[in-house]
């Protein structure tokens, strides 16, 4: 039988209407209030956040990302909080664009950072004491995890503890999926890399965006929310001004492929999946006329 998610997507209206669902990794939180889903009557995304946390006999540790930004917020979508050989918490509709929050007894952690501990934590997926790993959008989150890790390009995989690239990825995980398109952007902080992939069944696509990789990207984290974008308040401005120029640059690249996908989602991890989470908010908007969805339109 068709998968809820599956039917939900077949239902959703084509990629001209620009509908889009975001899976993302330890993003850091992105605006003053959550972003929100314009597309929607419920005006929530489609699609999955996760971040991990192990909860210890006093503590919580958690993804140190996803906890970073203090006064900000994510943009409702469905929250995953991924723990190690416990129960996970799962928060539908809206999810908890509160959360990870930094209050008595939390804490982060840098190695909950690692893209190998979602990945572990998805594929032994349990809620309410069901494996819920092989059900979708969980299955998908899993899926699209390996696309958000091997949007770095080159990295070392904690399996084989060798160089993969997203190519080999792809192949290894990801049977149906084929990679598309490849575009590498100057920023002048780093060199960021785009990708498209496509399901050669559904034709549906998956943009994926690079995460933090060089120590100058890293200070786009330290800059405040004191921006608009695509209509929205209140935006992280470090996150807005990278998408900008990431999308004026490397979209019109990207313009002829795309227009060859059924659906199109986004996936990122770290920096790469709150860039994915603003470009969902504004490519689901419907503000045509906004410069930022001018330049990120597909």
């Amino acid at each position: 039988m068709m998968s809820v998610w599956v039917e939900m997507l077949k239902a959703a209206a084509p990629l001209k209407q620009s509908r889009y669902a975001m899976f993302t990794y330890g993003a850091v939180a992105t605006s003053k209030s959550p972003l929100e889903d314009l597309s929607q009557p419920s005006r929530n995304f489609r699609g999955l956040r996760c971040y991990t946390e192990t909860i210890l006999a006093a503590t919580r540790q958690a993804d140190i990302a996803a906890i970073f930004e203090t006064d900000l917020y994510h943009a409702r979508v469905p929250t995953l909080a991924l723990h190690w050989k416990k129960d996970s918490d799962y928060f539908p509709g809206e999810g908890r664009p509160d959360l990870p929050k930094h209050v008595e007894g939390r804490h982060g952690d840098i190695d909950h950072h690692d893209m190998r501990h979602y990945i572990d934590r998805l594929s032994h997926l349990h809620l309410n004491h069901v494996d819920v790993s092989k059900k979708d959008p969980f299955n998908l989150g899993t899926q699209f995890a390996y696309m958000a890790w091997g949007a770095y390009e080159k990295q070392k995989y904690w399996v084989s503890h060798k160089d993969v690239t997203m190519e080999q990825l792809i192949k290894k995980h990801l049977p149906h999926w084929r990679l598309v398109e490849h575009v590498q952007q100057d920023t002048l902080e780093a060199v960021d890399n785009l990708w498209l992939v496509q399901n050669s069944q559904s034709l549906d696509c998956l943009l994926a965006f690079e995460g933090t990789h060089t120590f100058e990207e890293f200070f786009r984290n330290l800059e405040g929310s004191n921006g608009g974008y695509c209509g929205f308040s209140d935006v992280h401005h470090g996150y807005a001004d990278k998408l900008y120029w990431l999308m004026k640059l490397s979209m019109p690249k990207l313009r002829s492929s795309l227009s060859k996908c059924n659906k199109v989602m986004c996936t990122g991890h770290s920096l790469g999946g709150s860039l994915c989470e603003v470009f969902a908010a504004c490519a689901n908007s419907g503000r045509t006329s906004d410069e930022h969805y001018q330049v990120g339109r597909p």
